[in-house]
C-alpha cells in the first residue's frame, strides 16, 4: 500500500491473508481500489511489464470490494 492510501478492513480472513504477503504479492491497494496483479512479464529491452486489474468482488467470500473501504 502506498503513502497516503485508505486503509482496507478485509472483509474475510482469506482476504487478510492475501493482503499481508510483503513480496511476492498478488491483492494490493492502489488509488483507494483493491488490485490484483494478473501478469509479469519480462520485456525485450531487459524491463520488465505488470498487468493489473481492479477485484470489484472478494474472490474468497463474494463480498463487493467497494464494502472494504467503507466504515
Amino acid at each position: 500500500m502506498s503513502t497516503g492510501e485508505e486503509p482496507l478492513d478485509p472483509c474475510c480472513k482469506d482476504m487478510a491473508s492475501a493482503l499481508s504477503f510483503p513480496t511476492g504479492r498478488h491483492f494490493f491497494v492502489e488509488d483507494g481500489q483493491l488490485r490484483i496483479l494478473v501478469a509479469h512479464t519480462p520485456l525485450l529491452d531487459g524491463g520488465e511489464a505488470e498487468l493489473e486489474n481492479v477485484v470489484r468482488f472478494c474472490p474468497f467470500c463474494g463480498k463487493p470490494a467497494k464494502a472494504m473501504f467503507e466504515h
